[in-house]
C-alpha cells in the first residue's frame, strides 16, 4: 500500500500519551461519576435496608406452616410483624425474622458449645470475575438466616465485600478502620475495626484502596526483623474476638499477596469458587500449586496446619457443551472436594450485583418465581453445608 494510501487511512493524529497526572485526573473524574450514580441508584449505607418478609417467606425459612406460625403469634412470645393495612398480609423486619428462625427451626440446630470459637472460611481465588465476593457476603447473609452470629472480613483493596455490606469505602472508611493498623502493628486485635452492618447479626471489616500498603509494609518489617511471622498478623489479631461469633468469613484478593496468604494461614476452611471455564480452570490449578508451594515454607504451618475442608464450587454454570466439558475438567481435577452444589449463571444474579445486592438482598416479588428459585436453591444448599460443617467442627472441638 502506498505512503499516500496509508496516510489517508490513518485516524486523525491526536497525542494519545498519558502522564500520571493525566491518570490522576482520570481517577478522580471516574470516582465523581461512581458517586454520582451511587448517590442516584445504588444505595450505599445507610439507606441500604435489609429485606422484609410476608408471613409465607416466614413460615418457610422456619420450617413451619402458615397455620403454624398464626397460632404462635397469638402466643405473644414471638414478634408479631407489622400490618400493612386491612386483609393486607404482615411484614416481618430481618430482625424479627432471625428471632423467628433461632426459636423454631434455630433451636433445632446445635449451638456452639460454651467456650467454642467461632471457625474461620476464606473464600478464595487468584483470578478475578468468578463471583467470590458475591459468594462470600450471600453465604454470611445465610448463615445469619439460620441464626448465626457472623463476621466479614474485607481483605481485598477494591472493597466490593465493604460495598456488598452497604458502605462505600472511598468516602465511608478511614484507613484506620480497615486492618491496615493491625498490620502496622499498632493493633493487636481487630476488634477496634469490627462495625455493624444494614443486616441483623452480620458484622464487617471493611476494606478500601488503602489497604494495599500493607503488601509494602510488610516486607519493610522483613527487612529489619528475619524472624518477623508475615503469615500470621491476621491470625494473631482474629484471635480475640473469635468467641464472640460463629463464623468468620474471608473475602480475599484475586492474587496471592500478603493479605491473601494472611488470610489462607488463619483460615480453617478454604472454598474456592470457579467457573466452568477454561481459563479458570488453570487459574485454579495455579492457586493450590502456588499456595501450597508458600505454605510449605512457612514454619508451624506445613507441619500442624489442617483444614476442616477444602472444596471447590462452580460457579456460573452455563448449559453449554464447552461448560459440561470443563466441569468434567474440574471433578476429574478435584474429585470429591467439587461441592455437589453450583451456581447457575442467572441474570436475577448479575441484577443484585448491579445494584451492590446479593440474592438474599432480592425479594421474591421483584423477579420471576422461578429464577429466583433457581438461584436461591443451591445458594440455600451451599449455606447448610457451610452449616453442618461448622457444627461438626465444634463437636470434634470438643471431643479433643
Amino acid at each position: 500500500m502506498a505512503a499516500n494510501d496509508l496516510q489517508a487511512n490513518r485516524l486523525p493524529g491526536v497525542d494519545q500519551s498519558v502522564s500520571i497526572d493525566d491518570l490522576v485526573a482520570l481517577s478522580g473524574q471516574a470516582a465523581d461519576i461512581l458517586d454520582q450514580i451511587r448517590d442516584a441508584m445504588l444505595e450505599p449505607y445507610p439507606r441500604k435496608k435489609a429485606p422484609t418478609f410476608t408471613s409465607a417467606s416466614l413460615a418457610s425459612l422456619c420450617g413451619i406452616d402458615k397455620q403454624k406460625l398464626k397460632y404462635l403469634t397469638t402466643k405473644g412470645e414471638l414478634p408479631a410483624g407489622t400490618s400493612k393495612g386491612a386483609g393486607r398480609a404482615k411484614e416481618f423486619s430481618l430482625e424479627e425474622a432471625i428471632q423467628w428462625i433461632q426459636a423454631t427451626s434455630g433451636a433445632k440446630r446445635q449451638a456452639k458449645p460454651t467456650g467454642a470459637r467461632a471457625r474461620v472460611y476464606a473464600i478464595a481465588n487468584f483470578k478475578g470475575g468468578v463471583t467470590k465476593t458475591t459468594t462470600s457476603i450471600a453465604c454470611a447473609q445465610g448463615l445469619t438466616l439460620l441464626g448465626r452470629k457472623v463476621l466479614v472480613v474485607d481483605c481485598d483493596p477494591q472493597g466490593s465485600a465493604t460495598q456488598l455490606c452497604g458502605f462505600a469505602p472511598e468516602t465511608e472508611i478511614p484507613e484506620d478502620q480497615t486492618l491496615l493498623p493491625l498490620f502496622y502493628g499498632e493493633q493487636e486485635s481487630v476488634g477496634y475495626a469490627i462495625r455493624p452492618t444494614y443486616w441483623h447479626n452480620l458484622d464487617l471489616i471493611p476494606a478500601t484502596t488503602y489497604l494495599s500498603d500493607a503488601e509494602f509494609e510488610v516486607p519493610a518489617k522483613l527487612l529489619s526483623d528475619r524472624k518477623f511471622e508475615f503469615w500470621d498478623i491476621l491470625n494473631k489479631g482474629l484471635k480475640p474476638v473469635l468467641a464472640d461469633y460463629d463464623v468468620v468469613i474471608i473475602d480475599t484478593p484475586p492474587a496471592l499477596s500478603q493479605l491473601t496468604t494472611n488470610a489462607l494461614v488463619s483460615a480453617d476452611a478454604i472454598l474456592l469458587p470457579c467457573p466452568p471455564e477454561g481459563m479458570d480452570f488453570a487459574s485454579s490449578t495455579q492457586f493450590w500449586r502456588l499456595f501450597s508451594e508458600v505454605a510449605s515454607k512457612l514454619p508451624g504451618v506445613s507441619a500442624h496446619k489442617r483444614y476442616d475442608f477444602v472444596n471447590v464450587l462452580m460457579t456460573k454454570v452455563r448449559s453449554t457443551d464447552l461448560s459440561r466439558a470443563v466441569q468434567e475438567w474440574l471433578t476429574k481435577a478435584y474429585g470429591s472436594r467439587v461441592l455437589p452444589i453450583s451456581i447457575p449463571e442467572s441474570s436475577v444474579q448479575v441484577g443484585a450485583a448491579a445494584m451492590l445486592s446479593t440474592v438474599y438482598d432480592v425479594a421474591k416479588s421483584e423477579v420471576s418465581s422461578s429464577a429466583y428459585a433457581r438461584i436461591r436453591e443451591p445458594f440455600d444448599r451451599l449455606v447448610e453445608y457451610l452449616d453442618s460443617q461448622l457444627v461438626r467442627a465444634w463437636l470434634k472441638e470438643n471431643e479433643q
